[in-house]
């Protein structure tokens, strides 16, 4: 999808109300109602974790290499997906310079498959303490949303703030409360999981407050997937029977955070009758099927 606007005289808020105009949530929902898959037909979509290029400029002269993102972004144009969610941490700080530079990234590429968000916390006002989520919601929608396609339930939760509330909590029951398949999607991991930072290190691993319950519901209504990113590094484990893969190779620095597959890749699912199949595409264009079964990689 290109987009072009001669908006060099307004202002920042401006230029991002129209620029993010098509890519809101409901506008790239509302593109996917026209592809529209039948329950039980096979279908993919591709899943990209964090992009952001790197708060601070030693970690984006040490860890980061330049263009990840967009090169992924663009390789996903080409593949024979129906839509494509980005799992958060799009930009480095929730200011409007930075989303400017995000929308632009997104037409340089000629973004043309239907694209879904995640809030991360980096797209908050303030990646760590306290923060609001203000921007984002301004420029995609909700924070918290889903839709149904092909069969599927797909659920977008907000875990940004890294904790997750009663409200989201209940929300959670109510929308997974379907006869439909379900996947959700969500930026950090609970750290109920015990991988990726721990319960120690909540704040560079995943949430803390909400972890164990939001896993239980995960079982109790037979969620088939989670997706996650917020670490910059490839993992999956099967958990109390629902099997959860963390992404977080989109683009963002690959950190020494101590996990043994650190690389740059994103997803591509294949949703059928006979289960969710997921395959592993790395930035040099090899790539690899996540193994069925038991599973525990980080």
């Amino acid at each position: 999808m290109m987009f072009r606007t001669n908006a060099d005289n307004l202002s920042h808020a401006q230029q991002l109300a129209v620029l993010s105009a098509p890519w809101k949530s409901h506008a790239q929902m509302a593109r996917l109602k026209t592809i529209a898959r039948q329950p039980h037909e096979s279908f993919e979509f591709a899943v990209l974790g964090d992009a952001e290029p790197g708060r601070f400029w030693i970690f984006r002269t040490l860890f980061n290499q330049p263009g990840v993102f967009q090169r992924q972004l663009a390789a996903i144009q080409d593949q024979a997906v129906d839509f494509s969610v980005q799992l958060g941490d799009m930009v480095s700080c929730g200011h409007a310079h930075n989303y400017l530079k995000f929308f632009s990234q997104l037409n340089e590429v000629r973004v043309v498959k239907p694209y879904l968000t995640v809030c991360g916390n980096h797209d908050r006002s303030n990646p760590h303490g306290g923060s609001h989520s203000r921007m984002y919601r301004s420029l995609f929608g909700r924070s918290n949303y889903f839709f149904d396609y092909g069969g599927v339930r797909f659920v977008t939760l907000d875990s940004s703030r890294g904790r997750l509330t009663e409200a989201q909590l209940k929300w959670l029951r109510i929308v997974l409360n379907t006869r439909l398949r379900k996947v959700v999607f969500t930026h950090m991991p609970p750290v109920a999981l015990k991988l990726w930072g721990g319960a120690a290190a909540h704040g560079f691993g995943g949430f803390n407050h909400g972890a164990d319950r939001f896993t239980d519901i995960m079982t109790a209504l037979e969620v088939e997937r989670v997706y996650m990113g917020h670490v910059h590094c490839f993992g999956v484990q099967d958990f109390k029977g629902v099997r959860y893969i963390l992404t977080g190779g989109g683009g963002s620095p690959l950190f020494p955070s101590g996990a043994s597959d650190k690389f740059h890749h994103y997803l591509t699912v294949s949703v059928g009758p006979s289960g969710i199949k997921e395959r592993v595409h790395s930035l040099d264009g090899s790539s690899f099927t996540v193994p069925a079964g038991k599973v525990l990689l980080a």
